[in-house]
């Protein structure tokens, strides 16, 4: 493997790991304010992302 396909996976896995981490902090504002339909629709996408 060489390096430019290397900075290429280790970008791909850091910008998933944001949006992991981005995704739960929106999700647990969600469930502190009730809010049920956003909490589905959030849940939705992260496994629309392979996040779960």
């Amino acid at each position: 493997m060489n390096i430019k396909h290397e900075k290429r996976m280790e970008a791909a896995a850091n910008h998933k790991a944001s949006l992991a981490a981005l995704l739960k902090r929106r999700i647990e504002s969600a469930r502190s304010r009730n809010d049920a339909q956003l909490i589905g629709q959030l849940e939705s996408e992260m496994k629309q992302l392979g996040l779960n």
